[in-house]
């Protein structure tokens, strides 16, 4: 089984609708997203900084925007340390648990229905949801 990221859309898909919308992607899908992404906020920012200093250099503007770029840098490293975390906390868990996890935060399903799924006890379901969460979180500690 090929690993698999979660990302949020709209981190790489401007138009998407809604902030709060994952996927889950594999490693090769995720570092050609991230490359585009990559080039073409880079892109963006060249165009963004010719038009600012197009008419020659304007006094705050344009230190602005430097500060910005790299607060938006920075900002992008520590979502990818993130990343890189959540990723081997998932890793962690059991193939069991990672459905689990699955069919309560991306399918919606709830514990009642998991257990009806798989054929165990929702109080199963739900204590095996709330060790996996446990889990990630002493990753993120």
């Amino acid at each position: 089984m090929s690993e698999w990221i979660r990302i949020r859309i709209k981190d790489f898909y401007k138009d998407a609708v809604g902030e709060t919308e994952y996927t889950y992607v594999s490693h090769e899908v995720y570092e050609a997203l991230t490359d585009l992404f990559r080039r073409e906020a880079h892109a963006e920012e060249m165009r963004d900084l010719r038009h600012l200093t197009l008419g020659g250099y304007i006094e705050g503007e344009t230190e602005e925007r430097m500060t910005k770029e790299t607060e938006s840098l920075e900002d992008m490293m520590i979502h990818q340390m993130e990343l890189e975390t959540l990723q081997k906390a998932v890793q962690s868990l059991t193939q069991i648990q990672r459905e689990r996890l699955h069919l309560y935060f991306f399918e919606g399903l709830t514990f009642r229905q998991i257990a009806e799924k798989t054929g165990i006890s929702d109080r199963s379901v739900r204590e095996s949801v709330e060790a996996s969460l446990k889990k990630i979180k002493k990753f993120f500690n």
